[in-house]
C-alpha cells in the first residue's frame, strides 16, 4: 500500500540544537501539498504541545499543536487515565508537575515524596540528590515507577544534562526495579501516534535518527522505518545495530524524503 501517513521524529531529524536541518521547512510543505497527514512524534517531556509548536514555529518549521505527539503530553495522559486521582512524586521539571495536577494528579513535594504512589521520571534541570534519593525510597517502597523515555542525555543552550533514562537508571539500581517507559517506543506512544493518524501500518513510514527509538516505534507499528542520518546515529554505530533494529531505508536526510516517496510510489502496483 502507497504512503499516506508519515511519523517524524523532531530532534535530529527537522531540528538539531535549535537549528533548522538542510531542507526540513521546504520538505514538510512538499509533504503537505501532496497530501500527506504528518505526526511529530518527539520525547519531548518539558514543553507543552502547544509550547513546542510555538517554539518549532518561531524557528522557522510550519508546525501544529495537533501534529504534535510529545512523551510528556502521552505520560500526562496515561498517568491520568490508569492513576487519576494518585498520589504522584515527579523527578522533573515544574512545568509537568503542573500539567499532571490540572489532570487530576496530587503532586507531592520532596517532604512527602516517599509516601507517593507513583513516580515518574522526566527531564529535570534542577535534580538534586535529595530528589533522586525521595525518588528511590517510593518506588523501593511500592510505587508504580514511570519515565517519559530512556535518552540519556539532553542538550541544553550551554551543555548536556543527564536525561531521563540517566535520571530513571540512578533510581532503578538504588530501589531494585526498573521503570516502565511511557515515550518511544513505547505501546502508549504506539497507541498515541496511531490513534492520530488513523491509517493502516502498511500506509505509514516513521522518520527518525535513532533505531532504538525511531525505527523500533515503526517495527512495533508494523510501518516502514526510514532512518536519517542528520542526527545522532553515525555509520560506524549503525554498523554495529542490532539487525532488529535495522531500519527499511536509510537517507542523508528529510530533504531526501520526497524523491524517496515518489520511488516508493512508483514501485506500488498499478
Amino acid at each position: 500500500m502507497a504512503i499516506q501517513g508519515i511519523i517524524l521524529d523532531v530532534d535530529g531529524t527537522v531540528i538539531l540544537a535549535s537549528k533548522v536541518l538542510d531542507g526540513a521547512s521546504e520538505t514538510l510543505d512538499i509533504l503537505r501539498n501532496r497530501g500527506y497527514k504528518l505526526v511529530f512524534c518527539t520525547q519531548q517531556n518539558q514543553d507543552s504541545d502547544r509550547k513546542l509548536s510555538d517554539r518549532l514555529n518561531a524557528a522557522g518549521l510550519q508546525i501544529y499543536e495537533q501534529e504534535i505527539v510529545s512523551a510528556g503530553t502521552v505520560a500526562v495522559d496515561y498517568l491520568a487515565q490508569n492513576h487519576r486521582g494518585s498520589q504522584v512524586y515527579v523527578v522533573g521539571a515544574d512545568s509537568i508537575r503542573d500539567r499532571l495536577s490540572l489532570a487530576g494528579l496530587k503532586v507531592l513535594a520532596d517532604r512527602n515524596g516517599e509516601t507517593a504512589e507513583v513516580v515518574l521520571v522526566a527531564t529535570d534541570p534542577d535534580v538534586n540528590l535529595t530528589r533522586l534519593s525521595v525518588a528511590a525510597e517510593a518506588v523501593r517502597r511500592g510505587a508504580d515507577f514511570y519515565v517519559t523515555s530512556l535518552d540519556r542525555g539532553e542538550p541544553m543552550a550551554d551543555r548536556i544534562i543527564p536525561g531521563p533514562g540517566s535520571l530513571a537508571l540512578a533510581i532503578a539500581y538504588t530501589a531494585g526495579r526498573r521503570p516502565v517507559v511511557l515515550g518511544k517506543p513505547s505501546p502508549a506512544m504506539v497507541a498515541a501516534v496511531r490513534d492520530r493518524l488513523q491509517l493502516p501500518s502498511s500506509s505509514i513510514a516513521v522518520v527518525g535518527d535513532q533505531p532504538a527509538q525511531d525505527v523500533r516505534l515503526g517495527r512495533f507499528l508494523g510501518a516502514t522505518t526510514v532512518l536519517v542520518m542528520s542526527g545522532v546515529t553515525t555509520p560506524e554505530a549503525l554498523e554495529r545495530t542490532s539487525s532488529s533494529y535495522r531500519p527499511d531505508v536509510i537517507l542523508p536526510g528529510i530533504k531526501d524524503v520526497p524523491a524517496w516517496l515518489d520511488l516508493n510510489k512508483q514501485k506500488q502496483p498499478s
